[in-house]
């Protein structure tokens, strides 16, 4: 009743990010998955993704993403907001309609592929893929909150993998098809990158390059934003492991990194300042039981 009085401040209904739902309001990745600029660690995600020679003809011949990478990256955060950041129900449904996609995601390649000879079955379904895509997003959502927002602690890291590996049961990987521990997704990741079984060819390095790290605009718009693309540019390079790095022919060197470090002290600083509706996702400023996203799942 007293809300109704002139003059006291309205009482503000809670948002999505401060009820627990399928994750608890407390949990890690309500905590990482909340900074917008954690999104940005999609980009990250996505060019390791493409580095994964089987992954990309699944790609190539099941996704729009060399078509629509822009609607791919929205269907992406659509969908995995709705189980950061939605209730235990909306985040099941969302990881069986997933599943349901990735049934329909098979065959075998066309044509050789790098190390990929001609006629190799795929399957989106199968657990090793699926792993690379998920270890991908959890280490980039880590690498890039901690470079913005500070350090974690090792049990803070342990949590936010134990409560992500969560998100890979939703998705249809068998928990023991995923590494128990953080050392142990450090180890999978690390043994990716020195292994040999990430390669890209040059038409998929110059079109993965140019859908993700370009923007979709010209003329006039194109220069607007290009101080926005020209800084997601440098944290996405920047933050790659050193061989993606090269894998891609992205050079690097000493006043870069200097660059980059600064670029990340900024944001870190000037972050503190910004209003939530600037700071935080979208999907956690949500009122508490709204869906989010405006795509059908």
């Amino acid at each position: 009743m007293l809300s109704l009085l002139p003059g006291l401040p309205q009482e503000r209904s809670p948002q999505a990010g401060e009820v627990d739902g399928f994750f608890a309001a407390d949990s890690m990745v309500r905590r990482l998955h909340r900074e917008r600029l954690v999104l940005f660690s999609g980009v990250r995600a996505l060019l390791m993704q493409a580095c994964d020679p089987l992954g990309v003809i699944g790609f190539q011949r099941h996704s729009v993403i060399f078509d629509d990478p822009q609607a791919r990256l929205l269907r992406t955060d659509e969908r995995m907001s709705r189980i950061y950041f939605g209730t235990a129900e909306e985040a099941e449904e969302t990881g069986r309609v997933v599943q349901a996609m990735h049934r329909r995601v098979r065959g075998k390649a066309p044509a050789r592929y790098g190390p990929i000879p001609k006629g190799t079955p795929y399957s989106a379904a199968d657990p090793r893929l699926g792993l690379w895509v998920l270890a991908t997003l959890a280490d980039s959502a880590l690498v890039y909150y901690e470079r913005i927002f500070g350090g974690l602690t090792a049990d803070e890291r342990e949590r936010y993998w134990s409560e992500y590996r969560q998100v890979g049961e939703l998705l249809g990987l068998p928990p023991d098809s995923m590494p128990a521990t953080h050392a142990d997704l450090k180890r999978y990741i690390d043994g990716r990158l020195g292994d040999g079984s990430l390669w890209i060819s040059d038409e998929r390095r110059e079109q993965a390059e140019r859908m993700i790290l370009e923007p979709p605009y010209s003329g006039w718009q194109r220069l607007a934003v290009m101080p926005i693309t020209e800084t997601v540019r440098l944290i996405s390079v920047g933050l790659l492991p050193p061989q993606i790095r090269v894998l891609f022919g992205f050079s690097w060197d000493p006043g870069r990194e200097a660059l980059l470090r600064s670029t990340l002290l900024q944001l870190r600083i000037g972050s503190r300042f910004w209003p939530d509706a600037v700071r935080l996702h979208p999907a956690a400023r949500l009122p508490a039981g709204e869906r989010y996203g405006a795509l059908a799942v």
